[in-house]
């Protein structure tokens, strides 16, 4: 059987004898412009000329972009490679512009999604240019080395002044629908280009044809009487700056982002369009936008991003470039790299008097708050260990977490200093508590106690920074020591994938000592001169005022979050925002439906305290996977004895990594389970995961939240996500009950329920529905009605406190089997 002929890179349709709708058809490349669609668009509109089409319409397939501009992945000089085949690509791209701007017909530009570069270009030379509200122009060539065609540098001065030409094209940024139309790069933003550019051709084909070809021809020759002249000196330009290393560079930097990086991964191009295509820096109105993939940052940020190897560095650097700018909102406080470093000289000052110096640790006990921002950053300033904990914790457990700090100072928030007393912690260290008003021991008397320090310790890459706890949700909380350069390691990854930039607000409904607001929101604000947005707590109810608050344009969250703030009633708000991507883990089976009504895409990714970040996702969503492994870290799917397993065969997440400090350095004073962790050279997650053929990997769950019943494998987060999806589950948790069986035997499981309020749902109405809508073996034994379900603070489930006591009991033994349901 022959193969499919290629699909045709133009497409040709006549909605009337007088109208010619040419549609650029690479919808998978975001409809990037290689040497066969420029000759086809070329001929294209050599025939519409030639057969005297009164109307012209140009449109990209699919909804997510006109055209972004040349496909980095193909050289527009196949044949040959030679400056003399390039010239005449150069050529083809001017022959567009003479064909539109110049033609006696009318042309329409239908902009649905994004036009950059040659893309922006072609639509600008159009009469009428209408565009969505995903529209987004940019003109990139500049920034990385290449030199704009299609008479835009003529064009764009007499449409937007020439201040604004040159900003916009000198500094290549996205240009959003609203600012766009704003400025005069569009004639009219509608909600659907492509239908009103019909609807605008129709009305056009009903005017006298001489006066309107006559008036269109007057206008073009009155404004661009040296077009041609510029024409030509823009593809000489455009020759000379593809001769230069920068133009060279960017071709190698996109093909680097593609290579294979290990045997269990391949880096595949989110689409084929060039390097200057649109990445996360653009919001989105539409789900199809969520399903295209990150997009890496730029090699300017990247390259900075690998010549920072500590915290204070980075601070240091951050200050004396952003200085003024806004690092830090919190409590509708808005503070700037300056106001911060000034509190932290003064506080570390204070420390130093206390005698903190290089590998004391200086133990945080409070909620989020500018001076637990201030303590971290003076303490790693004197090259000291910042450890913040919990503040849940009470009792025991407190005074486990506190004696493995060996801190030589403890500062509290007042609310715990009862606790402290209460779990009768026997530590050799100074107490300073914020917010008591005693000179002696309030926090505020620490910013006077000692000149303050301006320079920081120089510390080394591998030199701790803090301890971060690890969840204790499976065993005891263990402090896990973290490098400086893990930090920098950590929030590089997410600056490069999700393409962070300088202008995000990123906020974050966490706590300061855990990964997500630590490194990877404090941490990238810092690197980029972005700001950090904090809150104290996460509330669902308060989840979306707060980002609207802090003008937020990224956050992150967790499954159980992102639940809760999907669960809320919808409202007429629900996409009044500037969030532009959010990113966690995991991704829910209503994640497309989330992206609809809050108009957002949401990224996904794996990590761990231990682990950091190495599987991110880097293309289009895989249903279902957490991503693909990251340059540099190595992951095997295990049996028991470390063995590697086939793909698509659940197993132990073991991994390794290449770069240094990319891991956690141990568990401090813990050498026996630092050492099982690492046993065989591979660092033991914990968790269960799958791979796939094609790289992308699975997370199955933590190995101890399996239930093990009547020969099933069943993953407790599975049975909590199928039981969200009743209208009237708020949260779900499912877990191990004992058989009655006996003891020794498998397990049964049981669910834990906490239900919308005013729900009259049951017990037995919830079994009935999981056995209508649940695998069989998913369906649980025992159901509870609870008032609340207990949480940590970063939002997972504390099932520690859940037993087998309570709920009512259900037999499905005897129900049919699920084919008669």
């Amino acid at each position: 059987m022959g193969s499919l002929a290629p699909e045709p890179a133009i497409l040709t349709t006549y909605p009337s004898p007088a109208i010619i709708k040419i549609t650029l058809n690479r919808p998978r490349s975001l409809n990037a412009l290689n040497i066969s669609l420029l000759t086809a668009l070329v001929n294209t509109l050599h025939l519409a000329r030639t057969e005297r089409r009164r109307i012209i319409i140009l449109e990209g397939a699919g909804d997510r972009s006109f055209c972004a501009g040349e496909d980095l992945k193909e050289t527009l000089a196949p044949a040959t490679g030679t400056a003399e085949e390039l010239r005449v690509a150069f050529n083809l791209l001017q022959d567009i512009t003479r064909l539109t701007s110049s033609s006696e017909s009318l042309v329409i530009a239908a902009v649905q999604g994004f036009a950059i570069g040659g893309g922006a270009e072609i639509a600008l030379a159009a009469d009428f240019v209408i565009g969505g509200p995903g529209a987004k122009f940019r003109f990139p060539e500049v920034p990385i080395g290449h030199a704009a065609t299609g008479g835009i540098t003529l064009r764009l001065t007499h449409m937007v002044g020439l201040l604004k030409a040159k900003e916009l094209l000198i500094r290549g940024r996205f240009i959003p629908a609203e600012e766009a139309f704003a400025i005069g790069l569009m004639s009219e933003l509608v909600e659907d280009p492509k239908s009103r550019a019909i609807e605008l051709a129709r009305e056009l084909e009903s005017l006298p044809t001489i006066s309107a070809m006559s008036s269109k021809a007057g206008l073009e020759r009155a404004v661009f009487p040296n077009m041609e002249v510029s024409l030509a000196d823009e593809v000489n330009v455009a020759s000379y700056c593809f001769a230069q290393s920068d133009a060279a560079k960017a071709f190698e930097n996109f093909a680097k982002r593609n290579r294979t990086s290990n045997g269990n991964t391949k880096h595949t191009p989110e689409s084929a369009s060039a390097s200057p295509q649109p990445g996360p820096e653009c919001s989105v109105s539409t789900t199809s936008e969520a399903h295209k993939g990150p997009v890496p940052a730029s090699t300017a940020t990247t390259d900075y991003l690998r010549s920072v190897r500590d915290i204070n560095t980075a601070f240091d650097n951050a200050v004396k470039s952003f200085g003024a700018r806004s690092f830090l909102k919190f409590g509708g406080k808005t503070y700037s790299f300056e106001d911060i470093d000034n509190r932290v000289s003064e506080l570390a000052g204070g420390l130093a008097y206390l005698g903190i110096t290089t590998g004391d640790r200086v133990l945080v006990m409070m909620r989020n708050n500018i001076d637990m921002v201030n303590l971290w950053l003076a303490t790693n300033r004197l090259g000291a260990t910042w450890v913040p904990i919990n503040v849940e914790l009470k009792s025991i457990t407190l005074q486990h977490v506190v004696h493995a700090a060996e801190a030589k100072i403890a500062i509290v928030d007042a609310e715990f200093v009862q606790g402290l007393e209460a779990a009768e912690i026997q530590c050799d260290y100074r107490l300073f508590i914020r917010g008591n008003h005693d000179p002696k021991t309030d926090l505020e008397t620490l910013y006077t106690l000692g000149p303050p320090v301006k320079s920081a310790t120089p510390v080394a890459a591998s030199s701790s920074a803090a301890f971060l706890y690890t969840s204790g949700t499976t065993g005891k909380s263990k402090p896990c020591v973290l490098s400086h350069q893990y930090f920098i390691l950590q929030a590089s990854a997410l600056i490069e994938t999700f393409g962070l930039h300088q202008d995000d607000v990123l906020y974050c409904p966490f706590p300061l000592f855990h990964a997500d607001a630590t490194a990877l929101t404090v941490i990238p604000a810092i690197l980029l001169g972005a700001t950090a947005a904090l809150s104290v707590r996460f509330s669902a109810s308060r989840f979306w005022d707060e980002v609207r608050e802090a003008d937020a344009t990224v956050y992150d969250f967790m499954g159980a979050t992102l639940a809760l703030t999907y669960k809320q009633a919808p409202t007429s708000r629900d996409r009044d925002h500037h969030v532009r991507l959010a990113w966690g883990v995991p991704i829910p089976k209503f994640a497309e439906d989330y992206e609809q009504r809050f108009g957002h895409p949401l990224y996904t990714l794996y990590g761990s305290v231990e682990a950091s970040l190495p599987v991110m996702q880097q293309g289009p969503r895989v249903l279902g996977s957490c991503g693909r492994v990251r340059p540099g870290y190595h992951l095997r799917i295990a049996d028991e004895n470390d063995d590697s397993l086939p793909p698509n065969t659940p197993g132990h997440l073991l991994l390794r990594s290449d770069v240094s400090n990319a891991f956690f350095q141990g568990y401090f004073n813990n050498p026996h389970a630092t050492v099982t962790a690492y046993s065989n050279l591979w660092l033991h997650t914990g968790d269960l995961a799958r791979i796939d053929e094609d790289g992308n990997v699975y997370f199955v769950g933590r190995v101890k939240d399996v239930i093990r019943r009547r020969g099933e494998n069943v993953n407790a987060a599975e049975i909590e996500e199928e039981f969200l999806r009743h209208e009237d589950v708020v949260v779900a948790a499912a877990f191990a009950i004992p058989s009655d069986l006996g003891e020794g035997t498998e397990d049964e499981v049981k669910v834990a329920v906490k239900l919308r309020e005013n729900s009259l749902a049951q017990e037995a109405d919830l079994f009935d529905w999981a056995v209508q809508h649940m695998a069989r073996f998913q369906v649980p034994s025992v159901i509870e009605i609870v008032s609340g379900l207990k949480r940590t603070p970063t939002g997972k489930l504390e099932k520690s406190w859940l037993g087998a006591e309570g709920g009512k009991k259900f037999e499905i033994r005897n129900r049919p089997s699920k084919e008669t349901y």
